[in-house]
């Protein structure tokens, strides 16, 4: 419970400044860069957009290689200690446990205060939504929703009047398409507000395809007038710690003009960079000062000092009916090689004195970074040294204290949270975070092994990552799911882009999915465990009795095709099977990928509705014991009739037949989630050993 008793030590916070005699305080709260708009800049005549190859400018060159080589003095530590290492000496590192303990507002993360820092600073309500008490927001690229619960914290504070509404796109988590190197799969919130995320005419979620982003620029503006666009998006650099400018670009030029269309005149939007270096972003640079009537770059204090994120806050949007002229080039780069291999705008369309302001901004903000990485380095020498430590633990807990006081930080009541308290009392964990292990100097070294190395290396992760984790396998030999008259089943069916293979699963932990799919990344290792002599292979489809029980073998799926088109030969047969069975019957299913929400769905039907009970075995059988109600089966006759709907389009098929808020929780997600943990886990173990034994 909130007691005002509570923010007594905020009240003499003017004089505690200066007993502390922090002079960087306001430095580190006021990293920040101001365009100042010339009104003799003109966009160059539409016909010289894209038509000039890539060109660089020497003073950006300079402060690029200044700053790699900086960055390159960390190739030889680890993820895991040198984040450790930065957390330690993070000036704000007690920012959100001080939040949380005072505020403890809905689904804090560092995403949420880096929000909340922009919007208070740049007041980024429009005047319009002030006046009209309405708007409506769009946030791209957004998972996991730090941004919206730190945006309805700001407007319940600052403008409770404002009836709001709100718009999400991002990757799909629940697509298994999705490549978990560029996806957030942490659904917290959004497994909770699903009706306000749009992923688009092909439900992947992917902006970086025009027909996604106007299907949800048509979603958004329906829903009245677009005043915040936030783009939060950015894409795995690991492997490319010095080219992430280049990198994530063409998704920031996506962004870009997703947002241009879809915001209404007098509107705000933010969205994240990193080093502006390359001609792409100069240009769009160029481009939206031209659009808006302010433009501030800016880093927040609780944006880790030592990387290259900073926020463009661009406000009094000048309107939308400009685009209209300049849209058909626009979108001919969007998401497309052109975007690559020619520039926006020529070189000598820019003027000189916005390429200056350019200048200026890159080597404040590149200075800062180089900094705090020359310093994290030394601190690190001098880990043992007592004092250094003292120093930034008062200097964290000053940085606390100013960003509550700063930002008039209060908490809300539960009613005014969008979830009303729901993420409160869960009070859960994301399950599948990125994962990334070893420093950059060993991640290339991996791929400059042989394959006995490498398959040493993967062994060594699996005993150490793996086997260690009690997590990933089960502890009894079977678990059991009863069937359930009184279980509420309607099928609802999702469909979109077709999988080609899977990238990503709820289903299993990160870790191990990782290591299976790192296993077949070489294609030496998959001839070896998938060998193309036809005597090896195994057969279609086999089919035996064993103890009286039916049994239904499917085949390894062995990469030769498409994977849907495989999921559904497999459907197809499961569902011929289990049509044969008599009441009583039971069925044996060996390798059923349960990877899917496809074929999760399919199995939460047969063990809720059809069969007495369902066991998931720790050798990888599912048991589907005493036909119970062969009625129900009707409810996969409807999934197959849905599927030879789509039969001849290539373009789209069924993803899932139930809402993942009914395959994504209790007991069968669980028990689905063991099981697969378990089954992969022990294809590892066989495939390094078969792959050992080959060499």
């Amino acid at each position: 419970m909130y007691h005002k008793s509570d923010y007594g030590f905020l009240q003499s916070r003017q004089e505690q400044r200066r007993q502390e005699d922090f002079d960087g305080l306001n430095d580190l709260f006021n990293k920040k860069f101001q365009f100042r708009f010339n009104s003799e800049w003109k966009l160059p005549n539409i016909e010289s957009w894209y038509s000039t190859p890539p060109w660089k400018i020497r003073q950006l060159d300079i402060l690029k290689t200044r700053l790699n080589n900086h960055k390159s003095q960390l190739n030889d530590f680890s993820i895991e200690e040198w984040s450790s290492h930065t957390r330690r000496r993070n000036p704000a590192g007690e920012v959100g446990w001080k939040i949380r303990c005072m505020v403890n507002p809905e689904f804090l993360t560092q995403a949420w205060t880096k929000f909340y820092e922009c919007a208070f600073t740049y007041n980024i309500v429009p005047v319009e939504a002030v006046k009209e008490r309405k708007m409506v927001s769009l946030h791209l690229c957004e998972a996991p929703g730090a941004f919206i619960t730190s945006l309805n914290h700001y407007l319940k504070s600052n403008h409770p009047d404002i009836e709001w509404s709100w718009l999400a796109n991002t990757l799909n988590p629940y697509y298994e398409g999705n490549s978990p190197s560029n996806m957030i799969s942490d659904d917290r919130f959004m497994f909770h507000t699903l009706q306000n995320w749009d992923f688009g005419a092909d439900n992947t979620g992917n902006l970086m395809l025009w027909e996604n982003s106007q299907a949800t620029i048509k979603k958004a503006t329906s829903l009245g007038k677009v005043m915040l666009v936030t783009a939060d998006g950015s894409i795995d650099c690991l492997q490319k710690p010095d080219a992430q400018e280049e990198v994530t670009s063409p998704l920031h030029y996506c962004e870009i003009v997703t947002a241009l269309q879809a915001l209404s005149p007098g509107g705000t939007f933010i969205f994240k960079l990193f080093t502006i270096f390359e001609h792409s972003t100069v240009s769009l640079l160029y481009l939206i000062n031209h659009l808006f009537g302010e433009v501030n770059i800016y880093k927040p204090v609780t944006s880790r000092q030592g990387n290259s994120e900073v926020y463009a806050i661009c406000l009094h949007y000048k309107g939308n009916s400009g685009i209209d002229d300049f849209l058909p080039v626009l979108k001919s780069a969007y998401g497309t090689e052109l975007y690559g291999k020619l520039c926006l705008f020529p070189r000598e369309a820019i003027p000189d004195s916005f390429v200056k302001q350019v200048e200026e901004c890159q080597s404040y903000f590149c200075s800062i970074q180089c900094q705090v990485i020359h310093n994290n380095l030394q601190a690190y020498l001098l880990q043992n040294n007592i004092a250094l430590h003292r120093d930034m633990k008062r200097v964290r807990a000053l940085v606390a204290t100013e960003f509550i006081w700063l930002y008039g930080l209060k908490p809300l009541d539960i009613e005014q949270e969008i979830l009303k308290g729901i993420l409160h009392e869960e009070n859960k964990i994301n399950t599948n975070p990125r994962y990334h292990l070893g420093s950059y100097t060993e991640r290339e070294l991996y791929t400059k092994m042989g394959l006995k190395e490498k398959c040493k290396s993967l062994s060594t992760f699996l005993q150490t990552e793996v086997l260690s984790n009690p997590m990933m396998a089960m502890t009894e030999k079977t678990k059991w799911i009863f069937y359930d008259d009184t279980f509420a089943l309607d099928l609802v069916f999702t469909c979109g882009r077709p999988l080609l293979k899977i990238n990503s699963s709820k289903f299993i932990f990160a870790p191990i999915f990782k290591l299976y799919q790192q296993i077949l990344a070489e294609e030496e290792f998959k001839d070896i465990i998938f060998p193309k002599n036809p005597k090896l292979k195994t057969k279609n489809l086999i089919d035996a009795d064993n103890e009286g029980d039916k049994v239904l073998t499917f085949p390894e799926f062995n990469y030769e095709e498409l994977y849907h088109v495989h999921e559904k030969k497999c459907f197809r047969t499961f569902l011929k099977k289990l049509n044969k069975l008599l009441h009583g019957e039971s069925l044996i299913v060996r390798n059923f990928n349960t990877l899917t929400h496809f074929n999760v769905s399919v199995l939460c039907i047969l063990s809720t509705k059809c069969f007495h009970k369902t066991g998931f075995t720790s050798t990888g059988d599912i048991i589907l014991n005493n036909l119970v109600n062969k009625d129900s089966l009707r409810y996969l006759d409807m999934i197959g009739a849905e599927c030879d709907k789509m039969m001849d389009d290539e373009t789209v098929d069924v993803l899932n037949c139930l809402p993942v808020q009914v395959t994504n929780v209790g007991e069968i997600f669980n028990n689905v989630v063991f099981y697969n943990n378990t089954l992969y886990r022990n294809k590892c173990t066989k495939y390094l050993v078969t792959i050992d034994q080959s060499m």
